[in-house]
């Protein structure tokens, strides 16, 4: 498998970090990537892309080293086999304190890792090849981290490919020919993440959630499939939004376990589910979050139900005995569609028969045959049949 850069990645990325280290009054890579570029201008103007590419693909890789945010992100996710370093444990692993003395534990043979780069190509290229390793598990010997080597994802995927991205909306992952059998990752990221040293741990989290991702789309026991959400813009982004939440907590569970720094702790993501399902009475709530914690599997097709409806989420975490069927049927979720208007509502009025006069119920009704007060309906609705029958 390599890994590959595009052009617009490297130049930007560059860019944007050599002027954080100057202004940083660090100039001596600033110096010596314009004693190299500068030049360039006398050169034809046809030949002058290849050789700024060049230049900047030196410094992206091998000077900076902005491509290892990548590597360590792709070991850590087990996408690549993961090298034997001769440092200090890194960045992405949480310090274990009850480790066992250096000198009492063995060190796992590993062959070397080799990274080829073709200096004529236009789109940097990283190869990593090492033999396959029996223990899954990290050692510390004499300041050195002996890592895992199995290759069961490495061998599935074809090509790895960074690109810039235009926004953080355009920024994530993707997985290219899955069906075909050659799949190819499409990581897009922005290059404002490889500019300032100093928030290295960030890009790495990022990148390691964005890979987990990939991660699951090539693993068949997650079987990902580009699924078709039903219902109107509003209801597939509602939708949208909550698979994304339930998969990133999936993502970020399995990442705990792990040892590895996710995007948000645990707190966080469970602050961004309570706002989603804050209607569910505190408990439950709480509970369901831990139950989707602690679930060591997943498909694609459990949280998109999960994501689609509330009963299937609920069934699935929440005892019978727990909370009663007129009790859930009083929960009216954020951005849930309102009966009436169809419209994504923030604002439920729960019970509108109990706060409105009989002559705004009754005007629902001649519109909504089937509708119940238990359903609700958004205050800008019941507003709306209020000022029609009257009343108010």
């Amino acid at each position: 498998m390599k890994v590959s850069y595009s052009a617009q990645l490297m130049e930007e990325s560059v860019f944007r970090h050599l002027n954080h280290l100057e202004r940083s009054g660090y100039r001596s890579d600033y110096d010596e990537f314009h004693s190299l570029a500068d030049p360039i201008y006398e050169l034809p103007e046809d030949d002058r892309e290849v050789a700024f590419e060049k230049v900047n693909r030196l410094f992206f890789l091998e000077k900076l080293k902005l491509g290892d945010h990548v590597l360590r992100a792709l070991e850590a996710v087990g996408l690549i086999p993961k090298r034997k370093r001769t440092s200090k444990k890194s960045a992405l692993l949480k310090s274990n304190e009850e480790a066992e003395p250096a000198a009492e534990q063995g060190e796992i043979p590993s062959e070397t890792a080799e990274e080829e780069q073709n200096e004529n190509e236009l789109v940097a290229v990283a190869e990593e090849e090492s033999g396959p390793e029996e223990s899954p598990e990290p050692e510390e010997n004499n300041d050195e981290i002996a890592y895992d080597l199995a290759r069961e994802f490495e061998e599935r995927i074809k090509e790895v490919v960074v690109k810039r991205a235009i926004n953080k909306v355009d920024e994530g992952s993707n997985v290219l020919n899955r069906v075909s059998g050659n799949p190819i990752i499409e990581m897009r990221v922005l290059a404002s993440r490889f500019s300032n040293p100093e928030e290295a741990m960030d890009l790495d989290a990022f990148l390691i959630q964005e890979f987990m991702h990939a991660k699951d789309m090539v693993d068949p026991e997650f079987d990902y499939e580009d699924a078709f959400i039903p219902g109107n813009p509003s209801v597939k982004n509602l939708i949208t939004s909550r698979f994304r939440l339930l998969w990133n907590m999936y993502v970020d569970a399995r990442l705990a376990r792990m040892g590895v720094v996710s995007v948000l702790p645990k707190e966080a993501r469970f602050r961004e589910f309570d706002n989603f399902y804050r209607k569910i009475p505190d408990k439950q709530r709480r509970g369901i979050f831990e139950g989707i914690w602690i679930t060591e599997k997943f498909t694609h097709e459990e949280l998109l139900s999960m994501a689609t409806d509330l009963d299937t989420l609920m069934s699935k975490y929440v005892d019978p005995g727990e909370i009663s069927e007129e009790e859930r049927d009083f929960i009216h979720l954020q951005g849930s569609p309102c009966p009436l208007c169809k419209f994504p509502t923030y604002n439920w009025v729960d019970d509108p028969e109990s706060i409105c006069d009989e002559m705004v119920i009754e005007a629902i009704q001649i519109d909504f045959p089937d509708w119940e007060s238990k359903d609700g309906a958004c205050d800008r609705c019941v507003e709306v049949y209020e000022l029609r029958a009257g009343v108010g």
